[in-house]
């Protein structure tokens, strides 16, 4: 027996380690690409404890350059990740590798004291490292300490112990190899763990080359490293040049063209982050997609995360690329945990408010590129007065909309400033177009008085609208439902005032017209048109309920009110009939209201003859 394998021990993980293994290994990542990202953290994480051991103790040796190597053996079906950081020994081994959340990485910081700014650490919580047994049946580990002559291997596979035993390593730092599992053989690709490496770890701090068996360096023997090694987001503002910011704007989103505003910011307190977001021109293509997926990508000290967290930013500014880089999250934690987490809370809070400022200001200092930007965003941007939260007043700051009296879009204030009225509302008509609603019926009464209007063409509008309510204090007021008031004692005497003959015909409609419509009125909103159609108070909006119907929306089939101009000269025509022609002729009010309203009918071609007979007689 040589001393070597006197030497080699073997030992049991600790108490419920093997359980927590199991975990790790099958339940914490949502990606089995992780592990690379772990280890390389790992990697970069002894890198930079040798580089400040080396700048804080004269004794210890300077390494010129720090780097990151990973070697893929498709033959041997192994993965080799090695670097030439602090490295281990004996003691380290037993401690860092044998336990769980057992974090050499946190144990440094702590020795470090007051001192810790200094040094760039990425993992705090040691559960990394075993993500390896998610594509590995076996782990090897060679290490050497910086300051140690001795060097040991460590052995595992990952079912409840490992051994630990001198070995022959050449060089200071760690190198991890892993025996690839038979069904995880894509990670045996130089090409995919290129990808992984990109996606993950391209801002680590040193370089990362990734070599296989196949290949040739050219002839200068140089080789290519595959992480950029240098984060944007954490520059200093002022040595960064608005072509790196427009570079990098591309290179993280889907967008070829310039940022409309670039926003980067640092954040110091109770959660500290870094933020690099951008307001962007133009339209992505899925910004309307189901899923409505945000393009933040969030960052722990330089490592990727995940680009696919909800909670980082409101659905409705999805549009907003960028990144988030914080120190004040583990690396380890799921992306399930993460949507919950109290962290991310905070921060996608503080963000929101920025980004929300950011656009209240492009709108005061530069309003053209605010129309621009409103006009392919705004409607985006009101889903958030949809949700419950915070931010309604700060999304009204800036919120504008067409309107009756104004050629320019105008806001909630300037509605309240220079179009207030008694009755503290806010008339709104939808529909789908502007030119449609200024000439439709229900317009008719608001512009002969010069009443301003909201014509709301976004759908979104007609979701929050009714549910808002208010704006300060005045309320939001459908035109097209229930009665009009606007405090003339002429029109509230319209109706009552109304000859015996006029009344009778609209009894007669009611009785008629029953299957049809829920109820006749005398109109007070039509001038010139014969008849319209309008919702009870408290039914749905009309515009609303046919895009919900459009969406296959489950709606009640509640009837509409058939409001009739009296003194119109078709409805005098028909008034004027006998009791059998008005049978025949009266339903050309309801569908002529029908046609103002854009709907097809049942019967055109009926309605067409009626029309024609009806001018003949």
């Amino acid at each position: 027996m040589t001393k070597q394998q006197a030497e080699k021990k073997t030992v049991k993980f600790e108490t419920e380690v093997s359980k927590l293994l199991d975990i790790v290994a099958n339940s914490l990542y949502t990606e089995k690409e992780i592990f690379l990202r772990e280890l390389i953290s790992n990697a970069s994480d002894a890198c930079e404890k040798l580089r400040y051991v080396s700048q804080t103790d004269n004794n210890v040796k300077k390494i010129d350059k720090f780097e990151i190597r990973i070697h893929v053996n498709e033959k041997n079906k192994t993965i080799t990740i090695q670097d030439n950081g602090i490295g281990m020994d004996q003691k380290d081994m037993q401690t860092n590798l044998g336990t769980i959340a057992k974090s050499g990485t946190e144990d440094f910081i702590k020795k470090l004291g007051d001192k810790k700014g200094d040094v760039n650490q990425i993992g705090k919580f040691g559960v990394g490292f075993y993500s390896s047994f998610m594509v590995a049946d076996q782990v090897v580990v060679r290490s050497k300490k910086y300051d140690s002559s001795s060097s040991y291997l460590w052995t595992s596979d990952g079912k409840g112990t490992f051994s630990i035993e001198p070995t022959t390593f050449d060089f200071s730092g760690t190198e991890i190899i892993l025996s690839i599992k038979k069904d995880e053989k894509e990670f045996l690709s130089k090409y995919r763990i290129e990808e992984i490496v990109k996606k993950y770890s391209d801002f680590v701090p040193f370089p990362i080359f990734v070599t296989s068996e196949d290949d040739k360096k050219d002839k200068e023997g140089k080789e290519e490293q595959v992480n950029s090694a240098e984060a944007i987001w954490l520059k200093d503002k002022t040595k960064i040049k608005d072509e790196e910011y427009k570079s990098f704007y591309n290179q993280t989103s889907t967008y070829y063209d310039e940022p409309l505003k670039t926003i980067h910011f640092k954040a110091e307190g109770v959660v500290n982050y870094t933020a690099l977001l951008y307001l962007p021109k133009s339209q992505p293509q899925d910004l309307y997609h189901p899923d409505r997926k945000n393009k933040l990508k969030l960052y722990v000290n330089k490592v990727f995360i995940s680009d696919k967290l909800e909670s980082l930013i409101p659905a409705w500014l999805r549009f907003i690329p960028g990144v988030v880089d914080t120190e004040d999250l583990s690396l380890n934690i799921s992306r399930e945990i993460l949507q919950n987490n109290a962290v991310i809370n905070k921060i996608s809070t503080a963000i929101t408010k920025r980004i929300l400022k950011e656009i209240s200001d492009l709108k005061k200092k530069q309003p053209e590129d605010f129309l621009a930007f409103w006009k392919n965003f705004g409607p985006v941007i009101k889903e958030g007065l949809y949700e419950f939260n915070d931010f309604h007043d700060q999304i009204f700051e800036f919120s504008i909309f067409h309107c009756s009296e104004k050629d320019e879009m105008i806001s909630l204030d300037q509605y309240i400033s220079d179009y207030a009225n008694d009755k503290k509302k806010i008339y709104y008509i939808s529909g789908e177009n502007k030119e449609n609603l200024l000439n439709s019926p229900q317009m008719e009464l608001f512009k002969n008085k010069k009443i301003n209007v909201l014509l709301i063409t976004d759908p979104v509008d007609e979701f929050w609208m009714p549910m808002k309510m208010k704006f300060k204090e005045y309320d939001f007021t459908s035109i097209t439902k229930g009665e009009v008031d606007l405090g003339d004692s002429k029109d509230d005497k319209k109706e009552t005032e109304q000859p015996k003959e006029s009344k009778d015909f609209i009894t007669y409609l009611k009785d008629h017209l029953k299957d049809k419509v829920k109820d006749v009125k005398v109109s007070k909103r039509l001038t010139t048109s014969a008849s319209c159609l309008v919702a009870d108070e408290n039914d749905m909006d009309m515009h609303l309920k046919k895009l919900m119907a459009a969406n296959n929306q489950n709606i009640s089939d509640e009837k509409r009110i058939l409001e009739i101009n009296i003194n119109h000269s078709l409805v005098s025509k028909v008034m004027s009939l006998d009791k059998s022609s008005k049978d025949k002729f009266s339903e050309i009010l309801y569908d002529h209201a029908k046609l103002m309203e854009g709907e097809n009918l049942d019967d055109p071609k009926k309605y067409t003859n009626l029309i024609s007979e009806l001018v003949s007689l």
